[in-house]
């Protein structure tokens, strides 16, 4: 009994084994990968990608690209057909076929389901790509792209409102949302708008369905259409397979007030997510948006290209050399194409500045602004404490009431509520320029110019009510540039939980 047992244990293994070999020595096509050029590689399928594979796939074997075609081959809506389409591509060059992402599909193709190949939510996942595209996948794990946000993947949290924390957030905090709600159906042509009306028709439970397989707020497919070539091409004009544009001075879909099925498809393979999703300076939305300033924490875009924050009167300098360098926010965030987004000075800011300069430059302006930023606050908060909002006749020492009521401790939320409409525009005024800069939180890197003149702004709207401007040399007597970087930090934290409670 015991042989009989080892013998089947090991029919078992031996079959298995023989499966996972196929498909570590798999091509797309049925064929063996061919090397892509250095400098990425193709890497045997790991445990992580084995672990996506659905349950009814086990066992499958290759059938070749050609024989996806069958089905896949013919007109998607109003686009071009996915075989057809990808046959254009680098990745068909290298016979890097439909099995080498999705596993191999003879069970598929036998008795289509999503139960026996890899598909939506999981086909996603930057692993996928991460087969070939090692070095870019290892750079992307170590991104913030590569993380979801916590409340937002939480169905205790997300559960109160999934018409706000899914059909909304979701859109930019979703990998396999955006992809397959978003991304995909403007592939084949549709519509904003019927985008949007699909999204709001989703109910509650299918919305929930998308928290636990979020794992990425944004994965390699996000930026990279796997089954077709583009024209959106990179700085250096190689084809990417990008999904927008690099670069865009368009600002018409990031306008103050503009609905997230708008600013959420912008034409921008960056700024579709990180634009400040409606940020409106207007007198009309300061007074009726009391809770918190009404740019999202992503506004980078709109301080690049210099729209929605309170301008003023008086001429203006929009924005500078930042706007117009090859590749906009890629020129700087992936030098070399790096994958980890970040800055580093000495190739992200080249041919501009050296090294040197563009470290000092850097320092320099964070310096002045989170020292104009501070001045700004404590200007404010003297402000407050002049006002009798308790109306006992005396002032009420109070620094924290020209903030936005949700800003506010607890304790004082009541009142802050209810005396928002005492709060003269002035302030509103010049507390949005606050948030705005802010929140941008590059401190005037992406746009020195306009940042300051929304300080200057601000300043200016404060002077008729009497509270006087304060140098903000002499503020580093009172406090240090830690402790000021330190109440800096603690407002954007605190905005970032009230946005989250909404």
């Amino acid at each position: 009994m015991r042989y009989k047992c080892f013998v089947g244990a090991m029919g078992t293994l031996v079959l298995l084994c023989a499966w996972l070999l196929a498909l570590y020595g798999c091509g797309g096509g049925g064929g063996p990968v061919k090397v892509p050029p250095a400098p990425e590689r193709p890497l045997s399928p790991t445990a992580e990608f084995l672990a996506l594979l659905p349950e009814g796939q086990r066992g499958a074997t290759f059938v070749g690209s050609e024989k996806c075609a069958e089905c896949h081959g013919g007109r998607q809506a109003q686009g071009e057909p996915i075989y057809v389409s990808w046959r254009q591509t680098k990745h068909a060059a290298v016979n890097v076929g439909c099995e080498q992402c999705h596993g191999p599909g003879s069970k598929h193709a036998k008795s289509p389901s999503k139960d026996n190949i890899l598909t939506f939510p999981n086909i996603t996942r930057s692993i996928v790509c991460g087969q070939c595209h090692g070095p870019s996948y290892e750079e992307h794990k170590r991104s913030a792209h590569a993380k979801p946000v916590e409340e937002l993947v939480n169905p205790n949290f997300v559960g109160s409102n999934p018409r706000l924390y899914v059909a909304t957030c979701y859109r930019c905090h979703s990998a396999p949302f955006r992809v397959e709600l978003v991304d995909a159906k403007l592939a084949i042509g549709q519509s904003r708008d019927d985008i949007d009306r699909a999204i709001s028709a989703l109910t509650n439970e299918q919305l929930m369905a998308y928290l636990p397989v979020t794992h990425e707020s944004a994965s390699c497919v996000t930026c990279h259409d796997p089954h077709r070539n583009t024209n959106y091409l990179t700085k250096e004009g190689k084809q990417a397979l990008l999904r927008r544009a690099i670069e865009s001075t368009d600002t018409t879909d990031i306008a103050p007030g503009t609905p997230p099925k708008q600013h959420t498809t912008f034409n921008h393979i960056c700024a579709s997510c990180h634009n400040g999703r409606g940020a409106n300076p207007s007198d009309s939305a300061l007074e009726t948006g009391t809770a918190r300033p009404n740019m999202h924490e992503s506004n980078q875009f709109n301080m690049l290209v210099g729209i929605g924050g309170g301008e003023g009167t008086g001429p203006i300098v929009r924005n500078m050399a930042h706007l117009n360098a090859p590749g906009q926010c890629t020129h700087c965030h992936m030098p070399n194409g790096r994958h980890t987004m970040t800055v580093s000075y000495d190739i992200g800011c080249a041919p501009c500045h050296t090294p040197a300069d563009a470290s000092q430059r850097a320092q320099t302006l964070r310096a002045e602004v989170e020292l104009k930023l501070y001045a700004l606050r404590v200007r404010m908060e003297n402000w407050a404490r002049q006002q009798d909002f308790n109306g006992d006749g005396q002032p009420d020492n109070d620094p924290d009431l020209w903030n936005y009521w949700a800003l506010v401790p607890a304790e004082k939320q009541s009142l802050a509520r209810t005396i928002q409409g005492r709060i003269p525009i002035q302030v509103k005024r010049a507390r949005h320029n606050y948030y705005f800069v802010l929140r941008d939180s590059s401190f005037g890197i992406h746009n020195p110019p306009y940042a300051r003149h929304l300080l200057n702004v601000a300043n200016l709207e404060l002077d008729p009510l009497g509270v006087p401007r304060i140098a903000p040399e002499t503020l580093l007597s009172r406090a240090p540039r830690q402790r000021i970087r330190v109440i800096l930090q603690s407002d954007l934290q605190r905005l970032k939980e009230a946005q989250l409670r909404e």
